[in-house]
């Protein structure tokens, strides 16, 4: 209990001030109970609202069954396709701590009403007997087609062994990875269907005489249970490992903003203190669908009109730098009452011209910056000339000119002229005879000719 009210009291003052905030929203500022959570926008490129070990490797638990459901729904032509219960998928689990809903062998079933006692009521006999039909008699090759729909969809760290999510010290997953695969799942209307209704009375069958009343342990969505229930929750599916531990993933709409909130291996805690322990797991997710929806907004956090940076102009005479904003006007989650003056828009230098040349257009793309709000970026954007900047053609011609001068090729060219002239002057001072005078006895000493003194003497006789 003490735990959650510092977390409750932490979160209202980090809502209290934007600045201090920011990094609770996107740097794991306050706690939370449970050991893995992960909270992200649906509505735009992904912004994470809460992250706390969501690359994690952890047990997927009961979360199996979301995927084992959609395999089947994607296997099935027609829902009202009857099963004859078989004897081997339910003698499998007689062993086995589960939760189940008593399907006798022989009994007659629709593979409609087998996934609403598999999805709402999390029974582990109708798991089975699903995964057997559409397995084609073997529940392991079922299994495959689980895995394969993960590969598919970019997870790397998850493996199912049944479709149950019930061997515990096999299966293995991520919250970013169970993320992807809800979302996946819920691109088929009649599987988003079934995880968003809370209760369904199946009727008797040829073998069960009585009604089944199916009810949700996704209790997020129930409004008599007060310390689970979140209005904006529109579907999920909750369970238990082995330890009770809570695993829950879910989906919440409020004003035009959605969320999907995963929690794995979920703490137990007394945190109301009333004598009786709650799953953390689905108390965390439904105070953080609330606090989400009550503080985080679509805010404009970059301005066209925003300068954010200079670039040298060349070959202009009515300037010598030109002014780069913002392409087009940037919206982001962030706290309620952020806006573009709370946030830091910054170019990046390896992406982003140190000079050009005119004529520059209006609009030319120059550059990129990233926008950043408390040190973390939350968005990128490309940045453009604010304004025109015409050529002057006197300074163009006549960079050109000292480009072309101070420029490599014709500095290689000089070099190259001089080392050859010098290379000539060499062999001609050395090599070539001297024809109109005798040839002379010369030591050369530190570059000076010397005449030996005979020489000297014949030279003034010959003058």
């Amino acid at each position: 209990m003490r735990k959650f009210l510092i977390f409750t009291i932490i979160f209202t003052i980090l809502f209290s001030n934007a600045a201090i905030f920011a990094n609770a929203a996107y740097n794991n500022a306050f706690e939370t109970e449970s050991d893995i959570v992960y909270m992200y926008s649906l509505d735009d490129d992904k912004t994470v609202i809460y992250d706390k070990n969501s690359d994690k490797v952890a047990n997927c638990s009961v979360l199996a069954k979301l995927v084992a459901a959609r395999i089947v729904i994607d296997s099935c032509q027609d829902y009202a396709t009857e099963i004859t219960v078989p004897a081997a998928p339910v003698r499998e689990l007689d062993k086995v701590k589960c939760s189940r809903v008593g399907l006798l062998v022989g009994e007659v079933i629709s593979v409609r009403e087998l996934l609403y006692c598999f999805l709402i009521a999390n029974a582990a006999d109708a798991g089975n007997v699903l995964a057997y039909y559409f397995g084609n008699g073997s529940i392991p090759a079922f299994v495959d087609k689980m895995n394969a729909f993960a590969a598919d969809h970019g997870c790397v760290n998850t493996f199912f062994a049944d479709p149950n999510g019930l061997k515990d010290d096999v299966q293995k997953t991520t919250a970013k990875e169970i993320g992807l695969l809800y979302e996946a799942c819920l691109e088929n209307e009649f599987f988003k269907q079934i995880v968003g209704m809370t209760r369904y009375d199946m009727p008797a069958t040829n073998r069960y005489k009585e009604i089944r009343y199916l009810r949700t342990t996704n209790l997020t969505m129930v409004s008599s249970y007060k310390d689970y229930y979140n209005s904006n929750i529109i579907n999920g599916k909750y369970g238990t490992d082995k330890d009770a531990n809570g695993y829950i993933v879910t989906t919440a709409t409020k004003d035009g903003y959605t969320y999907l909130c995963v929690i794995l291996n979920g703490a137990t805690s007394d945190y109301d203190s009333d004598g009786l322990s709650e799953n953390m797991a689905m108390v965390e997710s439904a105070k953080l669908y609330s606090w989400t929806f009550r503080y985080i907004k679509l805010r404009v956090v970059a301005k066209t009109s925003t300068i954010v940076t200079e670039v040298k102009v060349n070959h202009s005479d009515a300037y010598d730098y030109v002014s780069l904003v913002p392409m087009i006007e940037v919206s982001a989650l962030v706290p309620d009452g952020v806006d573009s003056e709370s946030v830091y828009i910054t170019p990046i230098a390896e992406l982003t011209r140190e000079q050009v040349d005119a004529p520059i257009h209006k609009g030319d793309v120059l550059g990129v910056a990233s926008i950043l709000y408390a040190g973390e970026e939350i968005a990128r954007v490309d940045l453009v000339a604010s304004f025109d900047v015409e050529r002057s053609y006197l300074k163009f011609i006549t960079g050109t000119i000292l480009d072309f001068l101070t420029g490599k090729v014709f500095v290689g060219i000089c070099l190259t002229l001089i080392l050859a002239v010098a290379v000539l002057f060499v062999v001609h001072l050395f090599v070539t005879p001297d024809k109109k005078h005798k040839r002379r006895n010369i030591r050369v000493v530190k570059g000076y000719e010397v005449l030996d003194k005979k020489e000297k003497a014949e030279t003034r006789r010959e003058e």
